[in-house]
C-alpha cells in the first residue's frame, strides 16, 4: 500500500530558534495549508569525471536541499506570518532567518510514534503580492546546518504541537 502525501509533515518553528539545541523551545506550525504541491529538491551535487584510461567516476559531493512553500497567504491568526512579513519587508538576512524545520513521516497512522528529522534551516521569502486570491508570501526553505533523526508522538500530533524526542522511534528498527 502506498503512502498518502499528507503521510509526509512539514513544521516550521515560529520562534525561529536556530539551533537543534533549542528544539525544547521550539512552537511548530505546520506548513501546507493552501498548498497543492510542495517537494523537497535534495539538489544532489554530483560530477561525473572520465579519466585518461576511459573510465568514468562519479564525484558525490552531496546534497542542498531546498523546499519551496507556494503559495503561503498572509494570514494574521498564523503563527509563521508575522516573522515572514519582518523577514520580507525589512529585508533580513543571517540569523535572523533562521530556524528550525521538523519533518515527520507516518508510515502507520495506528502507531503511537512517528519518525522525525529536526533540522536547522534559512526561512526566506521569494516576493510579496500576489493576484485576487490574496496577499501571497512564498517563501524558499533551506537545509543552513545540523539535521537530528527522532520521532514525535502521534498525540502531540493531534494536539498541533509536535515533541521532537531525539533517538530511535520504541518499537521500531532502524
Amino acid at each position: 500500500m502506498k503512502l498518502e502525501r499528507e503521510a509526509i509533515a512539514h513544521y516550521l518553528d515560529t520562534k525561529f530558534n536556530p539551533k537543534i539545541a533549542q528544539a525544547a523551545q521550539a512552537e511548530f506550525e505546520i506548513i501546507g495549508d493552501d498548498i497543492e504541491e510542495m517537494s523537497v529538491e535534495l539538489n544532489s551535487d554530483t560530477e561525473q569525471i572520465k579519466n585518461i584510461l576511459g573510465q568514468t567516476r562519479t564525484r558525490d559531493n552531496g546534497y542542498s536541499p531546498s523546499m519551496d512553500a507556494d503559495p503561503f497567504y498572509a494570514d494574521p491568526d498564523k503563527k509563521l506570518y508575522p516573522m515572514l512579513r519582518d523577514i520580507a519587508m525589512n529585508r533580513l538576512k543571517g540569523d535572523a532567518c533562521k530556524t528550525l524545520m521538523l519533518e515527520v513521516i507516518v508510515e502507520d497512522t495506528a502507531a503511537e510514534n512517528h519518525r522525525a528529522w529536526l533540522r536547522e534551516v534559512m526561512v526566506k521569502p521569494q516576493s510579496y503580492g500576489g493576484d485576487t486570491a490574496g496577499f501571497n508570501i512564498p517563501f524558499t526553505v533551506s537545509e543552513d546546518g545540523e539535521s537530528q533523526e527522532g520521532y514525535v508522538s502521534a498525540e502531540s500530533m493531534k494536539g498541533g504541537s509536535p515533541t521532537f524526542t531525539k533517538g530511535a522511534v520504541p518499537g521500531i528498527g532502524g
